[in-house]
């Protein structure tokens, strides 16, 4: 750039000279100049060729003076480049150590550190250094916000990485208020709060993750079932887990995953009649085995209820081995030992499963027929681990008879 523009003056001052050379040939002009004793008579052209002559004298002690400062400075660049092509290398053969002491070189060219400072800080932190790690971004942060920015989400990142979640949390939250739309600030900070269980404020994120196009539709479902189970599950009591349930958005309430955390907790409070409705009204607008299982549960105190519920179902689903099974632990939890077992053999005969072989098995030892009781406990053992069961025994046979 400097180079043409100095052609051009040349070039702009070669044509000026021929232009006013016909003016000087007929009148030089005359300059008289008085210094003290001093007298200096000249022409105006004698005069500006002084001036020129003088200012490439000066332009040529300049570059004279400056060639070893360039030529310096164009060794430390090629040294730095060469440090940080062997950085590079370094670190992608997993050299972790030669990485981090070449990048830290190559960093020496001023205003050009900041990408070999950060990859620097890669290779450090891969190898644990992390008082070696705070320092190389401490020196690439610098050089305008746009920097500053990708020094702290470098940082943010190497703590998620580390399992360091709550020093990267501050740094996250920071980066999203100063740029709230930033997919990958969104991940990390929804990552953050997802591992460390702060469930209100991933709540608060699901817009943003969905409009930055992080999450997809299905994802953010998942995501929104994840968020209420676990708010359910952290119930400390039967009063909280109702409470919990009521804040969570109606069009989720009834989702199989959510009714069944719920169901759970409630269990643990030995409150399953408050998980009667929500089972049901879930089963109602999706059929799931899980669920009808759950509604299942012989410890309920409403048993009687569910079981007469479970009989209507059992007209719309004749051959559902969950609600067969469902139906046999109920009755036998009201001592209706002879439909418990017509329905748990059925469940076993529509699909074999551990927990039907267990059932089965503890309502035969519950009547003294020990011999083929063991045998539905052997065969729930393994199912449970992924055998395939046996067939029972001679004295089994009239399990199946009316």
């Amino acid at each position: 750039m400097k180079r043409s523009f100095l052609l051009l003056l040349i070039l702009a001052l070669l044509l000026a000279a021929s232009a006013l050379a016909p003016v000087f040939k007929s009148d030089p002009g005359r300059v008289l100049i008085n210094l003290g004793d001093w007298t200096v008579e000249t022409s105006v052209l004698v005069l500006i060729v002084a001036f020129l002559i003088l200012w490439f004298a000066v332009q040529i002690a300049f570059w004279l003076w400056r060639v070893p400062v360039e030529t310096a400075r164009r060794v430390r660049e090629q040294r730095a480049f060469k440090q940080l092509e062997r950085g590079l290398l370094a670190l992608t053969e997993g050299d972790w150590g030669t990485a981090a002491k070449a990048l830290e070189k190559s960093s020496s060219v001023q205003g050009k550190s900041t990408a070999q400072y950060l990859a620097a800080a890669q290779a450090a932190d891969i190898e644990d250094a992390h008082d070696q790690r705070e320092y190389y971004l401490d020196q690439a942060d610098g050089g305008g916000s746009k920097k500053r920015f990708l020094v702290e989400l470098t940082r943010a990142r190497m703590l998620m990485t580390n399992g360091n979640r709550a020093a990267a949390l501050p740094v996250l939250q920071d980066l999203h208020k100063r740029r709230q739309k930033h997919p990958q600030v969104l991940e990390l900070l929804s990552r953050c709060y997802r591992e460390l269980g702060q469930w209100d404020d991933l709540q608060s994120l699901l817009t943003a993750l969905k409009k930055a196009e992080v999450l997809d539709e299905d994802q953010v479902r998942e995501l929104q079932e994840e968020i209420a189970t676990n708010k359910l599950r952290a119930a400390e009591n039967a009063e909280d887990l109702q409470a919990a349930w009521k804040q969570l958005p109606r069009a989720t309430r009834y989702h199989a995953v959510i009714a069944e955390a719920f169901a759970v907790t409630a269990g643990k409070f030995e409150r399953a009649d408050l998980a009667e409705p929500i089972l049901s009204a879930s089963l109602k607008n999706d059929w799931k085995p899980t669920l009808v299982l759950r509604y299942g549960d012989p410890a309920a105190d409403d048993g009687s209820k569910r079981m007469k519920q479970c009989e209507k179902w059992l007209k719309q689903h004749p051959d559902d081995a969950s609600l067969q099974l469902a139906l046999g632990r109920l009755c036998a939890g009201e001592s209706l030992w002879g439909k418990a077992r017509e329905h748990l053999v059925k469940s076993l005969e529509l699909e074999a499963s551990s927990l039907g072989y267990d059932a089965l098995g503890q309502l035969l030892e519950h009547q003294g027929e020990l011999e083929p009781a063991m045998a539905c406990f052997r065969n729930a053992l393994r199912m449970n681990q992924g055998q395939q069961p046996l067939p029972l025994p001679v004295e089994a046979a009239r399990l199946s008879a009316p």
